[in-house]
């Protein structure tokens, strides 16, 4: 991957988070131009008038009430699922103190179906504890282990690694083995390089960790489901998750991707002589594991329809970057993602085009695990990706319009198939 570009935003600190002033290069801007802005209504409305929207609460519950209101007046066909799940709730969030070498404290975020510590905490010894896959292949970061005094790991910290050279900080994420409830948090960068700065010296580090949440059965996630019928059952998803990271309005993750997904509706509507069927699915629970792209694909499995997907395409954080991951699979579906990226002169638009495989990290990949073609769409960098800052000054309205036009262009591909 060539060295990453960040937007320029001047000398801005934004709350805790360090971003490094990059500028742009001065033909961007113009190499957008024919992109024309959209309205951004649904990104406003669901960062500004609902908020943080983690999902099985409140927030989520009003953004599925208001998107099958939008889509419904687009003459779609509106359904909406509700499905239980097992979630995780927050009694109190986790801490680092640091003890030895040097007093102080580190910044780390929470971790969803995290085990809890003792309500005082619990002291140990730092020690590294080779990776955690937060998506196995890619995403593999450095892990240390707290260990208490019988030499056993009592709990686990994951450093945050940013992607793309954005220096990280701790954001809060899943335990990507829930079934293993270790207490667990997020380090930040920063606070990973002292603490290897400190090992490299030849220094022990000892901390008080407290983490204090809980599993909880009753949380509800609420998908939203529109179709646009064809002449033909075989159907096109296009998805976008409705959900955010806890304690974060998300408007780059993931409202923006919403108003993509509601702009290539738009589009497929018009489209002439369209043959395919397609369903735009705002799903909930993206946070926790992909759970409303799972339940969606199982209800389509149950009630005898799921053969007819011919892909998924899923719009995840396209509301700001220069660097374009296009993550495609199988082979077949790579080479739509390669006859777009050509068709749409991307190379010209991006700082960098990078084609991915079938990685986890999104919903992309409920629709891989069912083994259906599937695609993401994601645009880097975004210096506030799952911060409480992931707000409307962070959000392009061009990128939001590009990423629907690169969706609307894969979707085409299969009509092209479809009429040979």
């Amino acid at each position: 991957m060539s060295r990453p570009l960040e937007p320029d935003l001047g000398n801005t600190s934004v709350g805790n988070i360090r971003i490094r002033r990059m500028s742009r290069p001065p033909d961007q801007v113009g190499r957008l131009s024919r992109y024309q802005e959209v309205e951004m209504e649904i990104v406003r409305y669901l960062v500004e008038q609902i908020g943080p929207r983690w999902a099985g609460r409140g927030g989520g519950a009003q953004a599925a009430q208001y998107l099958a209101g939008k889509f419904a007046e687009l003459g779609l066909q509106v359904e909406t699922q509700t499905f239980p799940f097992v979630g995780w709730e927050v009694d109190e969030p986790p801490t680092l103190e640091i003890l030895q070498p040097e007093a102080g404290h580190a910044s780390v975020a929470l971790m969803e179906y995290s085990g809890a510590t003792p309500p005082e905490g619990l002291e140990g010894e730092l020690r590294p504890a080779g990776q955690a896959g937060i998506v196995p292949g890619f995403l593999d970061w450095p892990r240390y282990a707290i260990v208490a005094e019988d030499n056993r790991p009592a709990a686990y910290l994951i450093a945050h690694i940013g992607l793309g050279g954005w220096f990280a900080p701790a954001i809060p994420l899943a335990n990507p083995e829930p079934f293993y409830p270790f207490p667990m948090a997020i380090l930040s960068q920063a606070d990973h390089q002292r603490f290897q700065d400190w090992l490299n010296a030849g220094k022990r580090i000892y901390v008080r960790f407290r983490a204090r949440g809980h599993y909880d059965e009753h949380f509800v996630g609420h998908n939203v489901i529109a179709t646009l019928p064809g002449k033909t059952e075989r159907t096109v998803v296009l998805c976008a998750h409705l959900d955010t990271a806890y304690n974060t309005p998300g408007a780059n993750n993931n409202a923006g991707g919403v108003q993509a997904l509601y702009e290539v509706a738009h589009k497929l509507i018009a489209m002439p002589n369209r043959q395919l069927s397609y369903r735009f699915l705002a799903c909930d629970a993206t946070e926790w594991h992909y759970l409303g792209s799972r339940f969606f694909l199982q209800e389509a499995r149950a009630q005898g329809w799921m053969h007819h997907i011919l892909a998924g395409i899923n719009l995840d954080t396209v509301a700001s970057g220069d660097q374009f991951y296009f993550l495609a699979w199988p082979q077949s579906m790579r080479d739509r993602a390669e006859r777009v990226v050509d068709q749409l002169q991307l190379r010209e638009r991006f700082r960098t085009v990078e084609f991915l495989g079938p990685l986890a990290g999104s919903d992309h990949y409920s629709f891989i695990q069912a083994g259906i073609p599937a695609s993401e769409i994601l645009f880097w960098p975004c210096p506030v990706y799952k911060t409480p800052e992931d707000d409307m000054r962070f959000v392009d309205a061009k990128m939001i319009a590009l990423a629907s036009d690169i969706a609307n262009a894969l979707a085409h591909t299969f009509e092209e198939e479809e009429v040979k």
